[in-house]
């Protein structure tokens, strides 16, 4: 069966070869990815027992932050490897996660890579977070007996339907997991489906209700505002949204000059792409880092360029638009502007975070619109209206609290499975 995958894979890694180059995705990291570990790297993994928890991108590194932080209190004596697929994941996890923790890429699931890794971390444990599911690695990590628990579990609309098409190799694989830790009962129900034994699933909830910062407000001249600013943040923003929201701005910045819009694209190294947008349309623009050093003008729209702000800037906003929820569907995390108490505006695209919307929209706690003209006529209504805001706001911290508790429930699954049996290790 190894051998049917590392065919399968070769095949499309030719293939999608020149699109990773085109999106310029084929970052420095695919020769860790393809086996090549530096010697340093190396001679840290081999001094402690390690404890391997795998987090894709931004989103998934930022879910489990507060996790590796308890995980590394309770074993002292042991090393925490993240590893993650992205460039940007790697930078907010070397920038984000505690001291000591142990940041590379993953390994492409090769059947000769996997098998380098798990021989050279020699985990007691492997956490993967959200939806990971890799046949070779699990293969691998079975074979030498260590134990596998999947945390903040979540099976999307997409992914789900391609899943339920591949049933028999996902049965095989899912079979060899030890813990499924799933975000709501939807997930705990599409797992079991997809093959997993019910028997091995939990539902602690999502661990972004948990992994948040403390709640203190940064000095708003940090980014180039002044003390009457009034900040429309716009964050996590994907190509043709932020076109929506530069027309909306316009008749904001018209009825409150003291208005400002900081735009944070998902991707920062859009934020050329982002200026030159605003520029066409004859407003003045300028990059977060350069409005940190010189300021920026009254009228000035400030696009993000650098990475982990998004937080902080929640926190200095008066009104909060959360992106890929226009055109690019399956929405972005609006738990944390929800954190800091700010109203959030949401648009109609919001499938991978179903279950948390169904909560704030319940508890009143956001607001979703369909269309640009009424994402205009909300924002306009929320921006004159402080009981409005402040209604909305204090549902939405409310709602982050009531279900704050998952990274508990979590550690205990975590602790019954190991680290630590002697069993567990690779030796």
């Amino acid at each position: 069966m190894a051998i049917l995958f590392d065919i399968i894979y070769a095949v499309l890694f030719v293939l999608y070869l020149p699109v990773l180059k085109w999106k310029g995705k084929l970052h420095a990291g695919y020769p860790m990815r393809m086996g090549r570990i530096p010697p340093d790297i190396q001679q840290a993994l081999a001094t402690k027992p390690n404890i391997w928890i795998h987090a894709v991108s931004v989103g998934e590194v930022l879910a489990v932050a507060d996790l590796i932080d308890k995980l590394m209190q309770r074993f002292p004596d042991k090393r925490v490897v993240c590893s993650v697929v992205t460039d940007t994941g790697y930078a907010v996890a070397r920038e984000k996660l505690p001291g000591g923790v142990q940041v590379i890429y993953a390994p492409l699931d090769f059947s000769w890579v996997v098998r380098r890794f798990v021989k050279l971390i020699r985990p007691e444990i492997y956490i993967f977070a959200e939806t990971e599911i890799w046949p070779n690695l699990f293969d691998h990590l079975h074979a030498a007996g260590v134990p596998m628990i999947q945390v903040n579990g979540r099976i999307s609309d997409k992914s789900f339907g391609g899943y339920k098409r591949l049933r028999p190799v996902t049965r095989r694989v899912l079979g060899k997991v030890d813990r499924f830790l799933m975000q709501s009962q939807t997930d705990a129900d599409r797992i079991c489906e997809l093959g997993a034994h019910p028997a091995a699933v939990r539902v602690p909830g999502n661990l972004k209700f948990d992994s948040l910062p403390e709640a203190v407000v940064p000095d708003p001249a940090r980014f180039g505002l002044g003390t009457t600013d009034q900040p429309l943040i716009a964050g996590s923003t994907h190509p043709g949204e932020e076109e929506i929201l530069l027309d909306v701005f316009a008749v904001l910045k018209q009825a409150h000059p003291a208005a400002r819009l900081i735009i944070c694209p998902r991707h920062v190294t859009r934020c050329d792409e982002v200026l030159s947008l605003i520029r066409g349309r004859d407003m003045t623009g300028v990059a977060l880092s350069a409005a940190q050093e010189t300021g920026a003008p009254a009228d000035a729209v400030i696009v993000v360029d650098t990475m982990g702000q998004l937080r902080d800037l929640y926190s200095v906003a008066r009104v909060v638009f959360v992106g890929k929820t226009f055109t690019v569907q399956g929405g972005q995390n609006m738990i944390e502007p929800g954190f800091f108490g700010k109203p959030v505006i949401v648009g109609p695209y919001t499938q991978n975070f179903k279950d948390v919307m169904t909560i704030f929209k319940r508890e009143k706690a956001i607001v979703q619109v369909n269309d640009p003209d009424e994402l205009r006529e909300e924002l306009l209504d929320i921006w004159d209206n402080a009981i409005r805001r402040e209604s909305l706001g204090m549902a939405a911290r409310r709602v982050v609290e009531k279900f704050q508790g998952a990274t508990e429930k979590t550690l205990l699954e975590i602790e019954t499975l190991g680290p630590g049996r002697q069993d567990a290790a690779i030796h």
